[in-house]
């Protein structure tokens, strides 16, 4: 069998860099919708701020975050809930509502979570290579050094954890340890910390219309890009409540900058339950009408 190449991205290929990569199918309306959205949301949040007084640079800034975080609450909502696109478009109205209402903060915590749940997940097909190690550690590395220590923490627990999972990897171990060894290198803010109660409020919130998720991941039925194989349940599951436990945590003892920065995050959590109410009521509706 000819292998699989990519010689531009090499991404998901026998001999690739990167095993968590995922490609987008723009054959997909929704994918393509979404898309959109995040094209638009940069547009609109530029002009948005632009006509609020400020300046071009300013408001390009704040256009591109807007678009990044838009971005991210789409694909992170397509890992909690891998078999239902219209998650992700919910989740991405909602990270644009997030923007305009709260602001936008850190994307780089997005990218490493993004990375974190299909670390557990699995939805590429294909276990981590060294180029998502790399990756994984340089992000846990960089925001542990800016005060956020629990980031390295919960990259090695997240390591570990995935070797203990269906399939896991041996080799998780040691990027467990080494993770664990950024955690001496972090930085421990000695501001205090403060979380305000719209944010527990919110928790709350995510904690709710993301539970029917959790017990829907027994019956998924999505298969991993690469090795197209049904992916684990056990592991999908164990994504999503590693993706609870990890943004209240970290907005818990980080504080309200760091809610701020997991709030698209958890637009696609709100996004992805939202979704399941619409498919349960509308199976409601076609019950009682036959």
């Amino acid at each position: 069998m000819a292998k699989k190449t990519n010689k531009f991205l090499r991404v998901n290929t026998e001999d690739g860099y990167f095993g968590l990569g995922r490609g987008i199918d723009f054959q997909n309306v929704l994918n393509r919708l979404a898309i959109i959205i995040v094209l638009l949301s940069s547009v609109a949040a530029t002009m948005w701020k632009s006509f609020s007084g400020a300046t071009s640079e300013a408001s390009a800034y704040f256009g591109l975050n807007t678009a990044a975080a838009v971005l991210f609450a789409w694909l992170i909502a397509q890992e909690l809930d891998p078999d239902r696109k219209l998650g992700g478009v919910i989740a991405a109205i909602v990270a644009l509502v997030f923007a305009v209402l709260l602001g936008v903060g850190n994307v780089m915590p997005l990218l490493w979570l993004l990375f974190i749940l299909r670390l557990l997940n699995r939805t590429s097909g294909a276990i981590h290579k060294i180029g998502d190690n790399i990756l994984l550690l340089l992000l846990a590395f960089w925001l542990g050094r800016e005060g956020q220590w629990l980031y390295p923490v919960f990259t090695g627990i997240a390591y570990i954890l995935e070797s203990r999972l269906p399939r896991g990897y041996f080799r998780s171990l040691y990027m467990g340890g080494f993770a664990f060894a950024l955690v001496a290198l972090a930085e421990v803010s000695r501001e205090q910390v403060t979380i305000s109660i719209n944010n527990i409020y919110l928790m709350a919130v995510v904690f709710v219309l993301l539970l029917p998720a959790i017990s829907m991941a027994l019956y998924t039925e999505f298969k991993g890009d690469y090795d197209n194989v049904r992916i684990s349940p056990r592991r999908l599951q164990a994504a999503q409540g590693s993706f609870i436990v990890i943004t209240f945590a970290v907005a818990w003892f980080h504080g309200d900058a760091e809610a701020l920065n997991m709030a698209p995050a958890w637009a696609g959590a709100i996004g992805v339950g939202m979704s399941l109410l619409a498919a349960a009521l509308q199976n409601a509706f076609y019950k009682k009408k036959i």
